[in-house]
């Protein structure tokens, strides 16, 4: 919750889609290797009837069927990767819910909810509530409790059946739900927000966040990093003492501080040029940022091809 170096607000929200474009991958990846027919294994043993399950498992749309009978008709980790790939979903979805509530608040001001995602308070008129954000975030509660309650239930099961496996459809089922539920809310409320891009820009050099740029100009110019980080401290106590920023210090002052800070770190001392020093592979950089997304899009696109495509088992 402290200030701590500028970036772009889209590198910040890059970083929620990249942790839900691996949500998707791990459905993708988990629809891959669980797409195997447990029919033929009957009871347990394998079927005395129905000899060549492979070709049931074709016509339905596996990939083939399960390498062991016991196994088909004893493990349920197939549901428990779904579930947990959905608690994961869920968690994602908190963290940014979680950063809406923060964001949204009178005490931050960097995005403005629109009214059909939040609801005023039921004793005091002025406040605007994120429910959608709330709300997303205590369902992630339900997912990871279908994750945690299925795992106690097959632990210490013996092999093969056992009744106690009719409880994963209850879990599977509710968070299906709970996802179909909260996905489109968060994905209605993301769209219609509004960035405050002056309150974001006059707050991202408050707190003395350019402080890094004086120490990585310093260690560029062959000062050690440990000895620069405490040069920029002290630079720091001197500003906070005369109620100055960085860029506001004298070259009387900074010279006082070390001989080693010469006026010319001053140039660093803009968001542009804290923002743009940041250029390496996935840094925060504006080019850097801007083919993220092209990356990020090129994935999306590949996703919705396969989900577009996507027939699950045919019957």
């Amino acid at each position: 919750m402290q200030q701590a170096q500028p970036i772009v607000f889209a590198h910040h929200l890059l970083a929620h889609a990249q942790s839900m474009l691996r949500d998707v991958q791990r459905l993708v990846d988990w629809d891959a290797r669980t797409a195997l027919s447990p029919l033929g294994a009957a009871a347990m043993a394998g079927s005395a009837i129905a000899r060549q399950p492979e070709h049931s498992a074709k016509e339905m749309g596996y990939t083939g069927p399960c390498e062991n009978s016991i196994d088909a008709v004893a493990s349920r980790d197939h549901v428990a990767e779904f579930l947990f790939v959905a608690g994961m979903l869920g968690v994602n979805i908190s963290r940014l819910s979680e950063e809406f509530c923060l964001w949204s608040s009178r005490q931050f001001r960097w995005v403005v909810l629109d009214d059909a995602y939040a609801t005023g308070s039921s004793i005091m008129p002025q406040k605007k509530n994120p429910d959608i954000a709330e709300l997303a975030r205590g369902k992630a509660g339900r997912l990871i409790g279908n994750l945690t309650g299925l795992m106690s239930t097959l632990k210490s099961l013996p092999l093969s059946y056992n009744r106690d496996l009719s409880e994963d459809k209850h879990s599977v089922l509710d968070s299906v739900d709970t996802l179909l539920l909260v996905l489109p809310a968060m994905a209605g409320m993301v769209a219609t927000m509004n960035v405050q891009v002056e309150e974001l820009r006059r707050q991202a050099p408050m707190g003395f966040t350019l402080a890094t740029e004086v120490a990585d100009w310093l260690a560029t110019r062959g000062v050690p990093f440990k000895e620069a980080h405490e040069i920029t401290g002290a630079l720091v106590q001197a500003c906070e003492k005369h109620e100055i920023e960085l860029w506001e210090a004298s070259p009387a002052m900074l010279a006082e501080v070390d001989a080693r800070l010469t006026p010319e770190v001053r140039d660093c001392l803009t968001l542009e040029a804290a923002i743009a020093a940041r250029s390496g592979w996935g840094g925060t950089a504006p080019e850097r940022v801007r083919e993220q997304i092209g990356r990020l899009k090129s994935a999306l696109v590949a996703q919705q091809q396969w989900a577009a495509s996507y027939q699950g088992f045919r019957i």
